[in-house]
C-alpha cells in the first residue's frame, strides 16, 4: 500500500505547475502592477485631456506647434493613429511657419510612426526628403537618433543580405555621429554606445553599459523600460535566462507605469517563460501584449504578437495534453478508491474543458490569420486583372471602331459620297485614344504614385523627364509593363504602334540608363512593391 501512495505522490508531483516550484518576486511583482494598469492608463488619459484642452485655447501658431509636438509625444508610445495624426498636423504646422528645425522634427516624428508600423520604405522615403542644413544641434541629434532607429528596425526586419549590411553600416555610422556631436560619458553618449555594442553584438560589453545606463537614478520611466529591455535581450543572447527574465519583469513594469503600449517587453517574456515550461503565466501574458498591440493599433506590433501567439498556445496545448494522460494513469491506479476516481473524473472534465478552449482559440487565430491573407490575396489579384483587362479592352474597342470607320469610309468612296467621306476622320478616334491614354495616366499614376520619381532615378540626371502631366510615351510603356502586361504586340496594340516601334523604344530607354539592360525590367517591376 505504501508503494501505491509514493507512486501517486510522484505523480501529483509531476502534475503540478512550473510557476509554483520557485517564487520569483519580480514577477510578482509584475503581476501585481498589471493589476493597476486601468489606474496608469487613467493618469495617461487625463494628461492628454489636459493637452487637448490647451490645444483648444492656443491662438498663436507658434505655441500650437509646441502643444501639437507635446500631444504627439504622449501619444507616440500610446496610441499609434493619434500620435500619426498630430505628427501630420505638426509638419503642417511647420511648412506654414517655415522653420528648418519643426520641418526635421516633424519629420522624425512622423518617421518614428511609421517605424512602429513596420512602414519602412515610407520611413526611409521621409527621412531622404529632410534637409538638415541651418537646423540646430539639438534638431541635427534628434535626426541622427532616427537614422540610427530606422537602420537597426529595418535590418531586424529584413533579416537577409546584402540589406542586412547595408543596414549595419549605416546604423553604425548614425551612432558614430551621434557619439562624436555628444560629450564623451554624457547620458546620450553613453546610451548610443551602449546600443551599439548591442548591435554589434557585443554582448557582455554591451549588459555592462546597460546596467551603468540603469544606475542613473534621474532616468525617465519611458528609458528604463527601453534600456531594461535591451539589457534582457543581451542577457538571453549569453544564456543568462533567469537575469533576462528579470530585466524583461522591471522592463514591462516601467511600460506600464508610463503606459506604453507601443512595447515588446511583455511579448518577449512571455516566449521567454513558454521556452522553459511555464503555462499561465505566458498565456496571460501574451493576452495582454496582444491587447497593447490592438490598443495601439500598429500593424507590425500586431504581427510580432502574432507570431509568439502559437508558441504560447501551442506550449498551453502540450501542457494540458501531458496533463490528462498524466491524470489518465492516476485514474487507472486509484480505480479502487471510488472517492478518488470521481475527483479524477471532475478533474479530466476540467482539463478536457480547457483543452476545447485552447485548441478552439488556436483555430480561430489561424482562420483569422487565412482570412486575412486570402483578403490581401483576392485584393492584389483583382486590382492587377481590373487594370490590365480594363486598359486591353478599352483599347480592343477602338481597334474595332477604327476598322468600322474605315469600313464606312470604303463604302462611301464606292459610292461616290465625298461630302460625307471628309466628315469621318480618324481625328475622333485619336480624340478618343488621347482621352483613354489620359485616363490610364491617371488611375496608373494614382496607384503607383511614385513611379514618376522611381522610374527616373533609373536614369542619370541629364536624361530624366518629368512630365507636366501623366506620363510620356516611354514611361506609358514600362507602366503597362509594370501592370504585367509583357507581350509586346498587345503593349502595341494599346498605344497603336507597330511592335517594332516599341522595341525600339525600349531599347533607347534601357540605353541611358544607368542599370544594366536585362535588370531594367525587374527594377520597374519593383517599383510600388509592398
Amino acid at each position: 500500500m505504501r508503494r501505491w501512495i509514493q507512486i501517486v505522490a510522484l505523480l501529483f508531483l509531476a502534475l503540478s505547475p512550473l510557476e509554483g516550484r520557485e517564487r520569483e518576486p519580480w514577477l510578482d511583482e509584475l503581476d501585481a502592477e498589471l493589476a493597476r494598469k486601468a489606474e496608469y492608463d487613467a493618469q495617461k488619459e487625463a494628461r492628454i485631456g489636459q493637452l487637448r484642452g490647451r490645444l483648444r485655447s492656443v491662438l498663436d501658431d507658434q505655441e500650437r506647434y509646441v502643444v501639437t509636438r507635446d500631444l504627439y509625444e504622449e501619444y507616440q508610445s500610446y496610441k499609434y493613429d493619434s500620435a500619426y495624426a498630430y505628427a501630420q498636423e505638426m509638419a503642417r504646422l511647420a511648412a506654414a511657419a517655415d522653420l528648418p528645425d519643426a520641418r526635421v522634427e516633424a519629420g522624425c516624428a512622423t518617421t518614428f510612426c511609421l517605424i512602429s508600423a513596420g512602414l519602412y520604405k515610407e520611413a526611409f522615403d521621409v527621412m531622404a526628403g529632410l534637409r538638415t542644413e541651418g537646423v540646430s544641434p539639438r534638431i541635427l541629434l534628434e535626426y541622427y537618433k532616427m537614422q540610427v532607429r530606422l537602420n537597426y528596425s529595418a535590418r531586424g526586419y529584413s533579416q537577409t543580405a546584402p540589406y542586412w549590411d547595408e543596414y549595419s553600416r549605416a546604423g553604425e555610422e548614425y551612432s558614430r555621429k551621434i557619439m562624436e556631436m555628444v560629450p564623451e560619458d554624457s547620458p546620450t553618449w553613453l546610451e548610443y554606445r551602449a546600443n551599439y555594442l548591442m548591435e554589434s553584438a557585443q554582448y557582455e560589453e554591451g549588459v555592462a553599459a546597460f546596467n551603468r545606463l540603469l544606475a542613473d537614478e534621474n532616468l525617465d520611466l519611458h528609458s528604463r523600460a527601453i534600456f531594461a529591455s535591451s539589457l534582457g535581450w543581451l542577457q538571453h543572447c549569453l544564456g543568462w535566462d533567469d537575469e533576462a527574465v528579470k530585466s524583461l519583469c522591471e522592463s514591462a513594469i516601467f511600460d506600464l507605469k508610463s503606459s506604453t503600449k507601443e512595447t515588446t517587453a511583455l511579448r518577449m517574456l512571455a516566449e521567454y517563460l513558454t521556452r522553459r515550461g511555464e503555462v499561465e503565466r505566458p498565456s496571460r501574458y501574451v493576452r495582454e501584449s496582444f491587447d497593447d498591440a490592438n490598443f495601439y493599433n500598429a500593424r507590425l506590433r500586431k504581427l510580432e504578437v502574432g507570431a509568439v501567439l502559437p508558441l504560447v498556445e501551442k506550449n498551453h496545448y502540450d501542457s494540458l495534453q501531458r496533463e490528462r494522460n498524466l491524470m489518465a494513469l492516476v485514474i487507472l491506479l486509484l480505480a479502487a478508491v471510488i472517492i478518488a476516481a470521481i475527483a479524477a473524473l471532475l478533474f479530466i472534465r476540467r482539463q478536457n474543458r480547457r483543452l476545447h478552449e485552447a485548441r478552439a482559440t488556436i483555430e480561430e487565430r489561424n482562420a483569422q490569420l487565412e482570412a486575412a491573407n486570402a483578403q490581401l490575396a483576392e485584393a492584389n489579384e483583382i486590382k492587377s486583372e481590373y487594370i490590365g483587362n480594363s486598359f486591353y479592352i478599352n483599347s480592343e474597342f477602338l481597334d474595332k471602331m477604327s476598322q468600322l470607320y474605315k469600313m464606312v469610309d470604303r463604302m462611301i468612296v464606292t459610292r461616290q459620297y465625298d461630302e460625307l467621306r471628309r466628315s469621318l476622320k480618324e481625328s475622333t478616334i485619336d480624340k478618343e485614344r488621347d482621352e483613354m491614354y489620359e485616363s490610364f495616366d491617371h488611375t496608373f499614376l494614382k496607384i503607383f504614385p511614385t513611379f514618376v520619381n522611381d522610374y527616373n532615378a533609373l536614369f542619370p540626371e541629364t536624361e530624366q523627364r518629368f512630365p507636366a502631366e501623366g506620363l510620356t510615351p516611354e514611361m506609358r510603356i514600362f507602366a503597362l509593363i509594370r501592370l504585367g502586361i509583357t507581350e509586346t504586340d498587345r503593349i502595341a496594340r494599346f498605344l497603336d504602334y507597330s511592335v517594332h516601334t516599341i522595341n525600339t523604344y525600349k531599347t533607347r530607354v534601357k540605353n541611358k540608363s544607368w542599370v544594366e539592360n536585362e535588370q531594367f525590367e525587374a527594377e520597374i517591376m519593383r517599383i510600388g512593391a509592398r
